[in-house]
């Protein structure tokens, strides 16, 4: 065998040896380029044969392709073995054991207050009432004027109102309130006039909602907070139908045992007015800074629509009547949690939310 001849087969079994000892594709990968490259020891042999004895040259070139096909089909054999041995690897490492217990997903759940406010749907929805919704940024004339509250009224006053700002006046350095009276609604009152508005006679109506006012804020009162008002019109409704209902709507909330009374109140929108109590639930009656010491909680105010108002919202008062009552979910919340304080609504510790799971 000539040296040319003794050259491949000496590059055959190194070739061998090398693709045995490779443990990875890049690796097997590395042989390739090193035998079978532009300069790879095969490649250059073969340029060789050009020089070999013409005699020699046959045989020599029939065993330099039998080599480079020996070392391509080890080559790719080797790749293909690992490949194999990888995916092996792979599925072993990343196999889920489905008998092993699932980890276990936090579910969230409704605010307190939400919750409470979906009861109430559902309560007054047992007695005939729908869903209205109206606009958290009003206008003087919904929030006022149109439920008999004119601007010179005095109890124009019991509102802390909160103006959005006339556009162009905050850039300037002098904030002053939008020439088209434009607020964030005190009460969601004027929803009730929408109501009236949009619908006919018989009306019986909810209108749950966000409400902000500018005031102190303490351990029963917020800045921000939600009412659920409700409106009743109809050619045959009294303060006694208002009365029985707002009990039943008591002892649904708070259980058959739950102390109540109507005592007179005043709101410009109602006339005859009153406000509905119950026995603080925090205290058991016994006085504390939820209930102002007294042993009650009002939880809503209540009359009959003042005439004007039904003229307001297109009824003739001496065809119609009416009665409304507003109540405040976050302080109901409050009695039926004991919790003593409205600020924790509205505080981030997930440790007061994660007391309330059972929430829908």
């Amino acid at each position: 065998m000539s040296d040319l001849g003794a050259e491949l087969e000496a590059l055959r079994a190194r070739a061998d040896d090398a693709l045995r000892a490779a443990g990875t594709t890049e690796e097997v990968e590395a042989v390739r380029h090193a035998l079978l490259g532009r300069s790879g020891e095969l490649t250059v042999l073969m340029r060789g044969l050009g020089q070999a004895d013409p005699d020699a040259r046959p045989a020599l070139g029939r065993l330099a392709n039998e080599i480079r096909d020996h070392v391509q089909a080890a080559l790719s054999a080797r790749a293909e073995e690992l490949a194999v041995g990888d995916l092996a690897a792979r599925l072993q490492d990343e196999a889920i054991d489905m008998s092993a217990p699932g980890r276990p997903v936090r579910i969230g759940h409704l605010h307190p207050v939400q919750t409470l406010m979906r009861d109430l749907r559902e309560v007054f929805h047992a007695f005939g009432f729908e869903v209205f919704e109206g606009p958290e940024i009003e206008t003087e004339a919904y929030n006022f004027e149109l439920l008999n509250i004119p601007p010179d009224h005095p109890a124009r006053d019991l509102w802390d109102t909160l103006y959005v700002a006339e556009p162009g006046s905050i850039e300037l350095g002098q904030p002053r309130p939008a020439a088209d009276g434009t607020i964030l609604r005190t009460h969601t009152s004027p929803v009730q006039v929408r109501a009236m508005q949009a619908l006919d006679a018989p009306i019986r109506v909810i209108t749950p909602g966000r409400c902000f006012r500018y005031e102190a804020v303490d351990a029963s009162h917020a800045s921000e907070f939600f009412q659920v008002e409700g409106l009743v019109v109809d050619r045959d409704t009294s303060l006694a139908d208002l009365k029985g209902m707002l009990e039943e709507i008591a002892r649904a909330l708070y259980g058959r045992d739950v102390r109540t009374r109507f005592r007179p109140g005043y709101y410009p929108f109602t006339e005859p007015s009153v406000a509905f109590d119950i026995g603080c639930l925090v205290c058991g009656g016994s006085g504390c800074p939820a209930c102002k010491r007294t042993g009650w909680m009002t939880i809503l105010g209540a009359g009959m629509v003042h005439p004007e108002v039904l003229r307001n919202g297109g009824f003739d008062p001496e065809e119609f009547q009416g009665y409304a009552f507003g109540m405040g979910p976050d302080r109901m919340t409050m009695l039926r949690h004991g919790i003593g304080d409205i600020r924790l609504f509205f505080s981030a510790d997930l440790r007061f939310g994660r007391q309330f799971a059972e929430g829908r």
